[in-house]
């Protein structure tokens, strides 16, 4: 799944970036934001554009994420569930469930990391744009933490509450990608049995623990 959260279309912005310390102190503010909370609730809709095609991959969906990388990720025709211990993938137009340990899935990219990479970078410029007719910060991040998976990075957060909406990337084959994020809620608890797979009468489930 970690194609999901990955993208990017690099805009040309044209007015004057601001100074480093100033992108550092907005990206700071939204790491700010995400520590006040536990889990986390968005819809994104992702767009990616092969490099030397013109040929795009879509895909929407949504996705919970909580502490100890709990998660459920929800596209079209397929949810996952995470639990900290088990993994589920019900295949809903087949009417099955896959079950594996997570341990299975050691090399396995959280379906969100995109989401929190962000965070781990360094910002090198810092603009201002507007999208949907809102304000918006536009932060030009140091890919170099991530050099093996990407050439450029880039994030949009609100002026509001420094929340992300928008993130991209260029990867090393020149694939760009854009991923937006609609719909963003921090949740301080949210019931285990979210990160659950729960039987339905009907559906074959395949356990491969």
């Amino acid at each position: 799944m970690h194609s999901i959260f990955r993208y990017l279309i690099l805009l040309t912005l044209t007015f004057s970036p601001l100074h480093a310390s100033e992108a550092n102190e907005v990206l700071n503010k939204s790491k700010n934001w995400f520590k006040e909370s536990n889990y986390w609730s968005l819809e994104f809709h992702v767009k990616i554009f092969h490099a030397g095609s013109t040929d795009v991959s879509e895909q929407r969906g949504d996705i919970l994420i909580g502490k100890d990388n709990l998660y459920r990720l929800r596209i079209p025709g397929i949810t996952f569930f995470n639990d900290g211990q088990s993994f589920w993938q019900w295949n809903i137009d087949q009417k099955q469930v896959l079950i594996k340990d997570i341990e299975d899935l050691a090399n396995t990219p959280h379906p969100s990391e995109l989401l929190f990479k962000y965070l781990e970078c360094d910002a090198l410029s810092l603009k201002k744009d507007k999208w949907k007719n809102s304000a918006v910060y536009v932060l030009k991040l140091d890919p170099s933490k991530y050099k093996d998976q990407f050439k450029s990075l880039e994030v949009w957060l609100s002026t509001k509450d420094y929340s992300p909406i928008r993130l991209f990337t260029t990867d090393l084959m020149d694939n760009a990608s854009v991923y937006e994020i609609s719909n963003l809620k921090r949740m301080k608890n949210v019931a285990p049995q979210n990160f659950k797979y729960t039987g339905i009468k009907g559906v074959e489930e395949i356990d491969m623990r």
